[in-house]
């Protein structure tokens, strides 16, 4: 029964992996995120005192998209999910695959069977699960099937055979060096915030198995800690895992761009600058916290006319107010230098942070 088994399933890894081993991750730049939040609907996810998994993992899909589509504008976010809904696993899968999506990010929420007992965020990859701890996070994740109609894309796979994991071991993905790169960098900006850092692990998930892109299944927390639930159920506690997501997924762009000689630096225009600047205006923007501190504090050393304004529920640090597109450019290669790398140029109409394209319409009036 295994073998025949084993055999079946390991005929359709190599249909679907062979045909991309002559594949190198998509182009020379990160366009296109898949955003999974998991679980939704039917599938509640694991359970808190107070919440819910696929509640806590929808919460923090759509600030870390937020932050993308404001932060990255050259970056098109897509979610498998933005409501309470249920999602079949392969789907989410596929929706990533049909819009040839160059990263794919599943969000999840961890639980233990005793309570209080494991605490901290972990990232995983598409792999053989190599210890009993990892094997009991995929049965939980791929448990999601059972409330499938139709498991037929799953080739009849048992998502609580023990014996039915050693067929991941025969896919190793493509992109696994590129998932355990971008996997790292979540898990050092999760400790660097002062999350506990379970490190980067791998284990057998259907949801990444099926994609064709580097991928990574995130676990934000213990449900069932206490501590961790009340951090996790906060405004505090989701915008800080959204903005640790956010600057990892920012920090593997500006990497994996910078290799290909495609760092997206914005065309400087010839346009000469004008002499007023009013309420509609360029700017750089350069850094964001959790709480203010004042524009003049010695972290800014260096930076030029640094200001603050709050937006999406995060202090915003900027330097300078430009007429032009142009001289905002300029101001923030200045501000590059300082080792602000992820400076970018942002625009306000009349006051209101708006888009480069708005302000440049708005402008020509």
């Amino acid at each position: 029964m295994l073998e025949r088994k084993i055999s079946r399933f390991g005929v359709l890894i190599l249909i679907f992996v062979l045909p991309l081993c002559v594949l190198a991750q998509k182009g020379e730049k990160i366009q296109t995120v898949v955003i999974d939040a998991g679980h939704g609907g039917k599938d509640t996810g694991a359970l808190g005192k107070v919440t819910t998994e696929k509640a806590l993992n929808l919460a923090v899909a759509l600030k870390f998209g937020a932050y993308i589509e404001e932060n990255l504008p050259d970056v098109k976010v897509i979610y498998t999910r933005k409501t309470d809904k249920f999602v079949e696993l392969s789907e989410r899968a596929d929706i990533a695959n049909r819009n040839n999506a160059d990263v794919f990010i599943s969000i999840h929420c961890n639980s233990t069977e005793t309570p209080n007992s494991a605490y901290g965020a972990e990232t995983f990859v598409m792999g053989e699960s190599k210890n009993e701890k990892n094997l009991a996070v995929a049965k939980k994740e791929n448990a999601s099937i059972l409330l499938e109609d139709n498991t037929d894309a799953y080739d009849n796979f048992d998502p609580n055979s023990t014996e039915a994991y050693i067929l991941f071991s025969l896919s190793q993905s493509l992109y696994q060096s590129q998932s355990l790169n971008l996997a790292d960098k979540v898990q050092k900006q999760f400790s660097s915030k002062g999350r506990h850092d379970r490190g980067v692990q791998q284990a057998g998930f259907l949801v990444l198995w099926k994609t064709s892109m580097p991928s990574i299944l995130v676990e934000l927390g213990f449900i069932n800690h206490a501590k961790e639930e009340q951090f996790l159920n906060s405004e505090k506690g989701q915008t800080q895992m959204a903005l640790s997501l956010y600057r990892a997924f920012a920090d593997y762009k500006r990497e994996f761009e910078s290799e290909n000689h495609t760092s997206g630096q914005p065309e400087v225009s010839e346009k000469p600058a004008s002499s007023e600047v009013g309420d509609t205006y360029f700017t750089v923007q350069f850094a964001s916290r959790d709480k203010k501190v004042a524009s003049t504090d010695k972290a800014f050393s260096g930076v030029k006319e640094v200001d603050v304004y709050e937006y999406n529920g995060a202090f915003r640090y900027i330097s300078g107010r430009f007429a032009t597109k142009a001289e905002a450019t300029k101001r923030q290669a200045e501000v590059r230098k300082l080792g602000y790398t992820d400076a970018f140029v942002i625009a306000f109409i009349n006051g209101e942070r708006g888009t480069i394209k708005q302000a440049e319409e708005a402008l020509k009036k």
